[in-house]
């Protein structure tokens, strides 16, 4: 894969292609928020220079410290992408446009802007991209933009699949529900599918394993004294709202950009004191079961993330937690991105292999009827 990120944030899209397996090499990443950028540079790079200094490199990726290009996607132009050589394209656009906090506004909404500059250059480019993946939030199936994407892949002869996929499918205790969307250049007109999958048809279910198993151990006081739910939170009027876990628990709810910040529907919180259980009329009974936050080191764990993978240390906890919100699940990403790679066409052409010779089948069946009649 030679790829281009489009919205590369802390570096999701990297560690999914490096997870896959698939071999790669990263000609170029875009994005705006600088604070991102300094963590995507600082991780990947860090861990580059690492591989390199130990000659552990691995033979699969190549990553020369591309320094992640801060240039609005909005004004890239075809000779831009064209320079980049890219077979596959990888991006994660911005989410606030389909959600219901940003007003489900769609095309109308300017963040929208960069991702149908992508999608008008794909049209103009000599070279398209052989591949490309996408990843939004739940309900972009029901945009403007969505419709967009889908007329764009069938003009220009793209086969293309979409799913709902969640990481408790993957075997991580965390509920976060996206939209994907795979897609790869033919020869062959794109018929217009109907079904978004609920699977990855190459890959088993796999059971999400306890929380505990993605905990910060090495000094569980110390973090619970930085982490730990101020009492007067507790005491509020919203204290009891807080979605409360226990390490034996194998969910958590979706963590968002603004989880710490606000209570409802923002994320999990870890109960470390499990001999007593809250009282749901009493917000006092909250004090006991020493509650905290769970660390931005112990969601990337539950996004999927490598334990190489690590925030620039001039960040705060909160600006981890924002960067993380925005992220993606790089588990179920990659597991894409081998299917794509790997499994894609032939499933495609083995489909219609199966309805021809089903047809065929059907066609004998009829003849014969007709014949003993």
């Amino acid at each position: 894969m030679n790829i281009i990120e489009y919205f590369s944030g802390i570096g999701g899209m990297y560690y999914s292609a490096k997870l896959s397996g698939v071999p790669f090499t990263v000609k170029q990443s875009f994005d705006i928020n600088t604070t991102a950028n300094t963590c995507y540079n600082y991780s990947i790079h860090s861990l580059s220079n690492t591989d390199n200094n130990n000659n552990t490199t691995n033979s699969k990726s190549k990553k020369k410290n591309v320094v992640v290009n801060n240039k609005s996607i909005d004004a890239l132009t075809v000779k831009d992408l064209e320079s980049y050589k890219a077979n596959t394209w990888l991006m994660s656009p911005p989410c606030q446009p389909f959600c219901r906090v940003g007003l489900e506004k769609g095309l109308e909404d300017n963040r929208t802007n960069s991702f149908v500059n992508l999608l008008t250059l794909l049209g103009k480019l000599e070279s398209p991209p052989t591949y490309i993946l996408i990843e939004n939030v739940f309900g972009f199936e029901k945009s403007d933009a969505r419709e967009l994407l889908i007329e764009t892949f069938m003009r220009l002869k793209y086969q293309y699949q979409e799913f709902h996929l969640s990481p408790t499918q993957f075997g991580l205790p965390n509920q976060r529900l996206r939209y994907f969307c795979i897609a790869k250049l033919s020869d062959k007109p794109t018929i217009r599918k109907i079904n978004i999958l609920k699977e990855i048809p190459t890959f088993k279910t796999i059971e999400p394993s306890a929380i505990s198993q993605y905990l910060d151990t090495t000094n569980p006081e110390e973090t619970y004294e930085k982490f730990k739910i101020p009492q007067e939170t507790l005491l509020s009027k919203r204290g009891m709202l807080f979605d409360i876990k226990t390490m034996g628990e194998k969910t958590t709810n979706c963590f968002t950009r603004s989880y710490s910040k606000f209570v409802e529907g923002t994320g999990s919180v870890l109960q470390l004191n499990e001999s007593l259980k809250p009282d749901a009329s009493d917000p006092n009974s909250l004090l006991p079961l020493r509650l905290r936050y769970f660390t931005p080191k112990e969601i990337t764990r539950l996004h999927g993330f490598p334990e190489e993978f690590k925030f620039h240390p001039s960040l705060t906890s909160q600006q981890c937690f924002r960067l993380i919100g925005n992220s993606l699940n790089v588990k179920i990403v990659s597991e894409l991105i081998k299917y794509l790679y790997n499994h894609f066409e032939n499933q495609e052409e083995e489909q219609e292999e199966e309805k021809k010779d089903n047809s065929d089948i059907s066609t004998t069946s009829t003849t014969s009827t007709t014949t003993t009649q």
